[in-house]
């Protein structure tokens, strides 16, 4: 077989560095970091990095060099780690890939998932080329959100299609791919995969996928947060605040690290308290500290869902396409780690890299089956072109009946048009069919019916059965607000009283809600 690689993928916290340490021992290998942030030089407890003494002499590369006032983006990574693993063949020794930023390992593996952004100058100067550069930049940086969709229906349709209007991230990427490159992403995409299926994966590669049990990897998450917090991510995270500059971008490099912005409320009083000669240990800063803290760890938790999404959404579609091997491994439980995980995938790999007979990798152990089935089809081409949005009728008309009734002031003069909610819309199939199961959408269909069958009568019935409930105790307010509308009246026939936070609730292209203020 030709030189190959591992790829070691999974969430945070399921023991991705000890497995590569093990494989590159047993075979020979050096570990390439695929972690966006522990590329940068210190913070080891904020990006979770493995302490020195526990790598057990294995040599690990793109791990621990970058200053924290630089950027490391797909890119470098591909380039840096292709470079790597040709030396690391020439050595004729085994490249081991560990991370949980998958599209960087998704990049390096495939050739088709990132976009080429060089662009044909033509006959511009260097100061003609940089001066349209920083005018870009400009636009957008200082559009509204507005005015930048505008310009990405203008010059890219079926992105803008794709794109939920008040997406601003993925709106600003589309752009700048057509600022960078003179054409349209969708374009480009389409030219993407016009390669052929021969010459998409860029060698040999056995993937280890390690997974545990979501409700048992939550609690591991949760203590390891609190492990942080008594190891000394305070003292990383101040001295990361001294770092920061008038253009420190956030959402960027080193920045983005979870920790970071969430203790940004404690860490803010704190500073606030030496500056005017206050206390530091009060009870309101302790509490303050607690609820930053769980605040990290519901953040980590969500991460590692994502990630888990992208596993299945992105990369899984790719290796069921190419035939690629991937095997889930259990890691739920820590002491059977050894014989769930170690060994069982230090036996696939030589395996794999012998040409000798492999397991099924569905039969591997009680989640793979159900985890390694694709959760949809990988058609980019054919899914971008026939993307669509869908406004929810039902959804769209109970919201404005509930908003006329209790939410126009009284005398008010402003235009119908300004008075209604904006529609309810729908982006992607799989979110359309996720709204159609959501809470909200029953609720507001269950109403809807109710209200064709009873007429003007509903609002009486809906008013007495809500006080009958509110008296009996037995209101579940998350499930009975309709539109928007909080508590109860006395006045017999309405449900409640205004409230000025009825909302508009939006499903983006990946699934997750947005709620925003009409």
């Amino acid at each position: 077989m030709d030189p190959g690689v591992i790829a070691v993928i999974g969430t945070t916290g399921v023991g991705k560095s000890n497995l590569s340490i093990q494989l590159a021992k047993e075979l020979d290998g050096e570990v390439i970091n695929g972690d966006a942030l522990q590329v940068y030089k210190g913070l080891d407890i904020i990006t979770n990095k493995m302490p020195m003494d526990e790598r057990e002499g294995v040599v690990h590369h793109l791990m621990d060099f970058l200053p924290m006032d630089q950027e490391y983006s797909v890119l470098d990574f591909k380039a840096d780690a292709l470079g790597l693993i040709e030396k690391i063949h020439e050595r004729k020794h085994m490249p081991v890939v560990v991370g949980g930023t998958h599209y960087y390992i998704q990049s390096l593996l495939w050739r088709d998932t990132l976009l080429d952004t060089k662009k044909n100058v033509g006959t511009l100067s260097e100061v003609q080329q940089q001066e349209e550069s920083d005018a870009n930049e400009k636009f957008l940086r200082d559009s509204d959100t507005a005015t930048l969709y505008r310009k990405l229906q203008e010059v890219d349709p079926i992105m803008a299609n794709k794109w939920h209007e008040n997406d601003r991230r993925k709106i600003t990427r589309s752009l700048q791919v057509f600022f960078e490159t003179g054409e349209c992403q969708s374009d480009l995409i389409k030219k993407q995969h016009a390669l052929p299926d021969s010459e998409r994966l860029r060698m040999p590669t056995c993937i280890f996928w390690i997974y545990s049990a979501p409700d048992v990897l939550n609690a591991r998450l949760d203590a390891r947060v609190d492990t942080m917090v008594k190891g000394g991510l305070f003292e990383e995270i101040q001295g990361m605040r001294k770092s920061v500059g008038p253009n420190t971008d956030y959402e960027r490099g080193i920045w983005q690290a979870i920790g970071y912005k969430e203790f940004d409320p404690y860490f803010t009083a704190v500073e606030e308290a030496i500056k005017n000669d206050q206390p530091t240990d009060t009870e309101e800063l302790e509490k303050l500290k607690a609820e930053c803290t769980e605040t990290m760890k519901t953040r980590t938790r969500q991460y590692a869902k994502r990630q888990v999404l992208w596993i299945r959404n992105k990369l899984l579609p790719l290796c069921r396409e190419k035939e690629v091997k991937i095997y889930l491994l259990d890691a739920t439980s820590l002491d059977t780690w050894k014989e769930n995980v170690g060994n069982v995938a230090v036996k696939i790999a030589k395996s794999f890299f012998a040409g000798e007979d492999l397991p099924n990798a569905e039969s591997l152990n009680q989640y793979a089956k159900e985890m390694l089935a694709a959760q949809r089809d990988l058609d980019a081409v054919s899914a971008l072109e026939s993307w669509e949005k869908k406004e929810c009728d039902i959804c769209t008309s109970m919201q404005r009946i509930m908003h006329e009734k209790y939410a126009q002031p009284p005398g008010s003069t402003t235009s119908e048009e300004q008075q209604l909610p904006p529609p309810v819309i729908i982006h992607g199939p799989t979110s359309w069919e996720q709204h159609l199961r959501s809470k909200m959408h029953r609720k507001m269909r269950t109403n809807k019916a109710e209200m064709e069958r009873d007429g003007a009568n509903w609002w009486y019935f809906k008013a007495q059965e809500y006080k009958k409930r509110k008296r009996e105790g037995t209101l579940n307010q998350e499930i009975e607000i309709v539109g928007g509308v909080m508590d109860g009246s006395d006045d017999g026939d309405s449900v409640g009283q205004p409230d000025s936070k009825i909302r508009r609730t939006d499903v983006g292209n990946d699934g997750d809600k947005k709620e925003e203020k009409p």
